[in-house]
């Protein structure tokens, strides 16, 4: 199979970055406003072994941001779609599909083997799911990314297997912060102040604010972070991945991109 798509990111990569990028797996739950466009990026780039667990069906409030939703895709499983949309960018890409998404009895399996994990599950969904996967990327020495739109930009934070794991980092978020909203103050006084009014305003009414812009921010923030992950250690890419106790943001309306630092005393 010819890999001319590829044929404007070579220079970047060089045959030695895809080779790398071709050998990984990369699992991704969730193909919403931030997993769906990650995800084809990621395909874009040459990453070309994958696990998707989604269980949605677009609708038309998907429009406003899921890289994937469309008129023609409406009622349809998001799952499926992207899978087509992956493999008409590359009929050499390898998925393995968990079409029930993640769950407390499929999560190890789902992760077991894989290389590296970006957890985009909605903030409000799989409870249970979240409160085991400390360990389970602990046990399996998992890098898991985790990333969310905000406004016009995106904050992503993410977990090396020994390091700071989630519980930790979001309690001292909340420590170091004044208030909390969609996001500890610690990090939602970074984005622009009117807009952060008015997405408190949509929260208070039932319902979660977002814009095409903020998730192609979390699109982006997310795909480039994992692929400098994957690329350590090829001489690619010049530095280490973001990862907790610090956590990156980004806000195109206020053009601000900041890495923070939950730590004590910083």
């Amino acid at each position: 199979m010819s890999h001319d798509f590829l044929n404007r990111a070579l220079p970047i990569f060089t045959e030695a970055g895809f080779a790398v990028l071709r050998s990984k797996v990369v699992a991704f739950a969730g193909l919403g406003g931030v997993g769906g466009g990650a995800f084809l990026a990621l395909v874009r780039c040459g990453v070309t072994r994958f696990r998707l667990a989604e269980n949605g069906v677009f609708d038309p409030p998907d429009m406003n941001r899921q890289a994937a939703a469309f008129g023609h895709t409406m009622d349809r499983r998001k799952l499926e779609v992207y899978a087509e949309l992956a493999r008409s960018i590359n009929p050499d890409v390898e998925l393995e599909l968990f079409p029930e998404g993640v769950a407390a009895d499929n999560l190890e399996r789902f992760l077991a083997g894989a290389d590296l994990y970006v957890g985009v599950i909605d903030a409000e969904k799989g409870g249970a799911v979240k409160t085991m996967t400390s360990g389970l990327i602990q046990k399996h020495g998992l890098p898991m990314f985790t990333c969310g739109a905000v406004g016009f930009g995106s904050v992503l934070v993410a977990h090396a297997p020994g390091g700071m794991m989630p519980e930790e980092f979001w309690r001292l978020a909340q420590e170091k912060s004044s208030g909390g909203g969609l996001l500890p103050s610690l990090l939602g006084d970074f984005f622009n102040r009117p807009v952060m009014e008015r997405i408190a305003n949509g929260l208070a009414s039932g319902k979660t604010p977002t814009t095409a812009i903020g998730c192609l921010a979390a699109n982006a923030l997310l795909a480039g972070e994992v692929l400098v992950c994957l690329l350590r250690g090829t001489g690619l890419v010049d530095r280490e991945p973001v990862f907790a106790p610090r956590f990156t943001m980004v806000d195109f309306l206020s053009q601000k991109l900041e890495v923070g630092d939950v730590s004590p005393g910083t």
